[in-house]
């Protein structure tokens, strides 16, 4: 099993198969959300997402940025696990306030 890293996204494969990932943004130079984390069914999901959380809050801690997450596993995993890096006002998962998807607003280009 190896970790890679790529901006934005962090990964652990073997053999060339994706076991599982994690994907943030970077709001800007002081702001980073903790998107998503997938692990794929029948893998140990506890112990790969931990593995990426883990690494994922020394990058954040490297980058000196405040975290805000997104990912309901995420959420859980830091409450018994408080970090520093941690925002303390977190976005919403759920109901009105939740983070919604911005629009991409593209016109139509195909020919009809």
């Amino acid at each position: 099993m190896a970790m890679t890293e790529n901006p934005g996204e962090l990964t652990i494969r073997e053999d060339d198969r994706l076991l599982a990932s994690l994907h943030y943004l970077c709001l800007n130079d002081t702001t980073w959300v903790l998107e998503q984390i997938f692990v794929r069914p029948a893998q140990p999901a506890a112990v790969l997402a931990e593995q990426l959380i883990k690494r994922f809050t020394q990058l954040a801690t490297a980058a000196n940025v405040q975290v805000k997450l997104l990912d309901p596993y995420a959420k859980r995993y830091f409450t018994t696990h408080p970090t520093d890096v941690l925002m303390a006002q977190q976005l919403p998962v759920s109901g009105a306030a939740a983070v919604r998807p911005v629009a991409l607003h593209l016109e139509h280009t195909e020919e009809e």
